[in-house]
């Protein structure tokens, strides 16, 4: 597949699952938006979880103006391992010659590289190639403002978190948390899981940005918490930007008929619903107003 040359592009890249291309398909349309060309460059491994051939057949065709671009990469060598995101760490990893060689076609008409979270090995290949890198992070501001805070948080704790649930942790920029509802992948920070994911996260430190699914009137005490480098003392923060909610009034999926959920949510007095969002480790409970629904 070739990319226009007299345009400029934005490639994106989830990593494995429909779970994470789906945002990306939504930010796709926001940089469409502003006259940008877009590629979604999607992992097609031999490993379990890769996205299938349909579920990308059908996002190709609901969203013409999106190109998809199929990377196939090989086996990564191993299946025993002690946590999924730990094999999905290693998939990407694999991917980067494929990747590499992928937009090495695409220059120089590439202007941003934007990664998944759990694509941070591919910064080493926009940094190769003098590509600006940023990463996607679909979550919540808040989770956020933890994550880029604990690879010092951590070590500097008296013991393991899960060995004092009931003891509360406090972070820049959010309520304070009880240890044990802390993402499970992180209970242990000896364990080789707890290990990779904090690697992860100072290496996000590393890009030149991050867009986050949310706006500023929603969680503005994590995002002052980012922008003034509360969450990374010894380290600079990239730049934090806002872009939410990405899913527009309107926006159906294709599907021509409104959900009944959504008559009954027009029906409910302004700030009486609470929203339970569940990410992938960590849930989140936001209570929001009828105008800042999506």
């Amino acid at each position: 597949m070739a990319i226009m040359a007299a345009q400029k592009s934005v490639i994106l890249y989830p990593s494995l699952g429909v779970g994470h291309l789906n945002p990306m398909v939504e930010l796709a349309k926001l940089f469409l938006r502003r006259g940008l060309a877009v590629v979604i460059t999607v992992v097609d491994s031999p490993d379990k979880d890769s996205v299938s051939a349909d579920a990308i057949a059908r996002l190709a065709a609901a969203n013409p103006d999106i190109a998809f671009h199929l990377l196939p990469v090989p086996f990564c060598g191993r299946e025993d391992y002690p946590h999924a995101v730990m094999r999905i760490m290693d998939v990407m990893r694999v991917a980067n010659p494929a990747l590499r060689e992928f937009l090495m076609g695409a220059l120089p008409d590439v202007e941003a590289l934007v990664l998944d979270m759990f694509c941070a090995d591919a910064l080493d290949v926009a940094a190769e190639l003098g590509i600006p890198s940023y990463f996607f992070f679909a979550s919540a501001l808040g989770y956020l403002a933890i994550m880029l805070r604990l690879p010092e948080y951590y070590p500097a704790a008296p013991s393991p978190i899960k060995d004092m649930p009931e003891t509360v942790l406090h972070f820049p920029g959010v309520p304070p948390i009880r240890a044990l509802d802390m993402a499970a992948t992180l209970q242990d920070r000896d364990s080789d899981i707890a290990k990779a994911r904090l690697a992860q996260c100072t290496r996000m430190l590393e890009a030149r940005g991050i867009l986050v699914n949310s706006f500023d009137r929603l969680e503005s005490r994590a995002l002052e918490a980012l922008r003034c480098g509360l969450c990374t003392p010894r380290r600079s923060t990239p730049s934090v930007h806002c872009i939410g909610s990405l899913v527009l009034p309107g926006n159906t999926g294709g599907i021509s008929e409104r959900h009944a959920c959504l008559e009954w949510l027009d029906t409910q007095p302004d700030r009486s619903v609470v929203f339970f969002g569940f990410a992938q480790e960590l849930s989140i409970s936001l209570a929001l107003s009828n105008s800042t629904r999506a």
